[in-house]
Parts: structure tokens; sequence; C-alpha cells
């Protein structure tokens, strides 16, 4: 049962009292004023956490209440600093070396049906070799139903030990019955280079989704490759889009602007408490495969952490043009501390604790304060009508069922229609699609469908970009969307601008 956050905290400071027992970086300094006032306070609470296990009115689970403790104690500390239960512990190191096991498969609970949908199926993974497809539904995971279920939980579920085996049962147009599929899961390498291309006869386009490091492949050597072949395709100039990076391994960071700053250049430096971290500051080893070539960067409010440390760097280096909207502001170095002991068996729990801060090269705190671009963009706002019909998945059902309607000649077909708008508004009538809140139609003429086309109309061009990039994403895959999409994309234009 839960208990009261005073509880909470009192049992965190009980946790803290076993942390300090062990051979630690906390039992090693106890002269100091503040580690005797500690002592003291712990002492505070062994007695009223004996209370509380002795005359609390039920029994409670001592698990629960020191988790939570735990969670009370470092509520008040900054919001990177986390405990975290074995699953999310786990799913985190994944995440940050770039590789888990897995099937290679992304997917999404779809709105229009609340069901968990594959939206993808990536080459040379489990998932393709067994034989799922993008649009398949997965209902059953390991033989229970995944009714309700979230994204995440799904993925908890779907991710394990390289090796081990997951049963999925999928429902799949055109089959009556479930098809269940066992699937051995692989370690799946993220792809932190997704896309790069020409965006004009002499500019380079990469984008960079984050970084990650693990064993075979990273960010910055996944970088260098595209470089070289969009170096062999004319690049003169480049555009590196970092949009929506939320970070990772800082030496990763370091690595790529090495690709473009002087031998010796400082890249970034840290500041923290003690050891290790109380000052740390990272160079360029090598000379830059890339120095002189003009280049722009390209950031938004949801660049984030290492994305902002290369920023910088090359800000401060003035190697670069920053284009876009000021950045996150997330720029603390955190380490996971894993709390096996914690556990009676298997993984246990986790410690993401904030242990230094990043400083640009001309020591700006990047922490709170974020990258502040030379060239202001403002975001393209999406047009009401054209967000909803995309939330509620409007234009990637029209895309799917066209392809099923015109097969291979689906994208020439599309392409070469001048009514190809007027029949997907048509489409989304026939589907009941509701523009306005419920019952409000029904005080508007011919409830509100004048209005409706009206609005749509007016945002033709928009909602063309959008459905035509489905439409390419389901005929030639994501790669060849993607490039579509940037192409069309205003901040993109105003890069390739910026470098003519």
């Amino acid at each position: 049962m839960k208990v009261t956050r005073v509880l909470r905290i009192v049992y965190a400071v009980a946790v803290v009292a076993a942390f300090l027992a062990a051979p630690s970086m906390f039992s090693r300094a106890w002269a100091d004023d503040n580690s005797r006032d500690f002592v003291r306070e712990i002492r505070l609470f062994d007695t009223v956490a004996n209370y509380v296990r002795m005359s609390y009115v039920t029994e409670v689970d001592p698990q629960e209440l020191i988790h939570d403790a735990i969670r009370g104690m470092l509520s008040g500390l900054d919001v990177y600093t986390v405990f975290l239960e074995a699953d999310d512990f786990r799913l985190i190191i994944n995440e940050t070396e770039g590789s888990f096991g897995g099937l290679g498969i992304e997917i999404a609970v779809t709105p229009e049906d609340q069901t968990l949908t594959v939206m993808n199926v990536l080459e040379g993974t489990p998932a393709e070799r067994v034989g799922l497809r993008a649009r398949d539904k997965i209902v059953e995971i390991d033989g229970e139903s995944t009714k309700g279920i979230t994204t995440r939980e799904a993925l908890l579920k779907m991710r394990g030990e390289a090796g081990t085996d997951v049963e999925v049962g999928i429902a799949r147009k055109g089959y009556a019955d479930k098809l269940d599929f066992k699937i051995t899961r692989e370690v799946i390498h993220v792809d932190s280079v997704p896309y790069y291309f020409m965006a004009a006869d002499d500019v380079g386009y990469i984008r960079v989704a984050a970084f990650s490091c693990d064993e075979e492949r990273s960010t910055s050597k996944d970088a260098e490759k595209a470089l070289a072949e969009l170096k062999k395709a004319g690049m003169k100039k480049l555009i590196v889009d970092l949009r929506g990076n939320p970070g990772g391994p800082l030496d990763e960071a370091v690595a790529l602007a090495g690709l473009f700053l002087k031998k010796g250049s400082l890249v970034v430096y840290t500041g923290g408490r003690a050891g290790r971290w109380e000052q740390r500051k990272y160079f360029v080893e090598d000379e830059p495969k890339y120095g002189k070539e003009p280049f722009v960067v390209l950031v938004d409010g949801s660049s984030a952490s290492a994305s902002e440390v290369f920023t910088g760097a090359l800000k401060d280096h003035k190697r670069a043009v920053v284009m876009g909207e000021k950045t996150y502001g997330k720029a603390s170095v955190q380490t996971l501390i894993p709390l096996t002991a914690a556990a009676d068996a298997g993984p246990g729990p986790g410690l993401k604790i904030t242990i230094a801060y990043y400083y640009s090269p001309d020591g700006h705190l990047i922490d709170g304060e974020g990258i502040e671009p030379v060239v202001d963009l403002e975001a393209e706002e999406v047009p009401l009508v054209v967000g909803k019909l995309f939330v509620l998945g409007y234009f990637r059902m029209y895309a799917e069922a066209y392809h099923d309607a015109h097969g291979g000649s689906a994208l020439a077909d599309f392409e070469g229609d001048a009514t190809a708008f007027e029949k997907f508004v048509a489409w989304v009538e026939e589907r009941g699609f509701d523009f306005y809140p419920e019952g409000y139609a029904e005080t508007l003429p011919d409830n509100g469908r004048e209005f409706y086309v009206a609005a749509i109309e007016k945002e033709r061009e928009a909602a063309m970009t959008i459905l035509t990039r489905e439409v390419i994403r389901e005929a030639a895959g994501d790669a060849e969307a993607y490039t579509y999409w940037r192409r069309h994309d205003p901040w993109v234009a105003s890069a390739v601008e910026e470098l003519s």
C-alpha cells in the first residue's frame, strides 16, 4: 500500500543508510560536519522507521515502501536523477548502448482501432526472416492479449536477452485465423544516422537522429561513411540535422565534432563536484576529414544533451552556422549505477544520477540555457485540420488502401492523378471524419461540411505533401519517404539558401 510522502522520504534515508554501510564513496569521509549531520538524521529516521514497521495500522510491503522512498528522496533533485525499476533500467542501458535484444520492428498503437501495429520491419532482422510485415496487428505476446497495451509496455515484453524466444500472435488482412510466429531475439543495431542525400547540387544532407555506440557501430563511424558517399556524389557543402536528437554518449559527440574541427580544438568540458568529474576537458585528437566544407547545423527545442555539446562546439569555434530554435538545455552528465545487490535474483533496479554539467568551449553552461542559433527559424505550424487528420491516421490509412488497390503502379498512378486531393477528401468524408467537437457540428449547416471542406481546401498544399509522403512510404519505403519530406522542408530550404 502507499504511504505519505513523509514516510517515503523516511524510508529513503534507510536505503541511504544501507549504502553507507557498504564500502563506497559515502563511507570514506565522515569527518566533516555535513557527514555527521547526515548520520544524526539517519538515526532519527531509523527510530521513526521502526515505529512504522511495528505500529502502523496495517502491514506494509517493504519493497514498495523503499522504492517509493527512494523516488521521494530524489524528487527534490534535478529531473534527470531517477530511480529505475529493473525493466526500466535494462531498457535505458540498451538504448544508451545503441543495441538491444529485439525483433527488428517499429510498433505503435494506431489511433483508428487502438491496436498494437507493426509500422515497419527492419531489413536483415529476425522479424523480417520469419515473415512479419508492416501493418500486421500484434494481438498476442507470449500468449497474452495486447488489448489495451501501451507501446512502451509492448517494447518491454518483446525486448530481452539475445538468443531468447518470444511468441507473437498476428492478425493480418486477408487471413481469417491468427498467425503465430516464434522469433528468436537478436542484438538490433540502432541506426543513429538513418538518412542522407543530396539536398541540392552540391549540398549534402545528413540526419543524426541520436548518438549511440556499440561493439560494431557508432554514430561517428556511420556519419563518416555517409559523408564519404555524399562527397562522391558531389558534396561541397553540408547540412547536419539534429532536430529532435535527444543525445547519447558524450564520446560520440566529441568524435563527430572531430570530423570537422582542427586537431587540438576543445570540444567540451565538464564541471562536477569532486573526483574525475571536477573538471574534464575533451579535445579533438586527429586532423579533421571535413575541415573546410561550409555547413549548417539544424537544431530545435528538442535537441538535447550530446547534440547540444556538438552544436556548442561548432558554434563557439565558428565552424558552422547554427540555424533553427534554441536547444533544449539538457547538458548534464549522468551515470548509471546498477543496484543488483537490492534484487533477490536477476537484473535489479538502478540509479541514474547527475554528476556534472557540460560547458561549451567558450565557457557557456548549456544546462538550463541551451544553445542559441545564429539564424532563428520559426517552427512550421501544422494547420489544425491537417494535424487532426494526421493524428487520427487518415493519411496513412488512405495510402495503405491506395497501395492495396493499385499495387506496383501506386506511386505513378497517384502522382499522375490531377484529382488525387479531391478523392482523398471524399474518402475521408465517407469514413465519418469529425472535424468539430462532439455535438458542435449539429449546430452548423449541413453538419459543418461546408466549413470543413473550405478548411481542408485552404490547406491543400500541406495536406498533399503529407499524403504524398505516405504513398511514397507504402510504395518505396521509409528512406524515399523521408527524402521527399525533407526536400519539402522549409528549414532545409533555408539551410540550402544559407549555403548558396
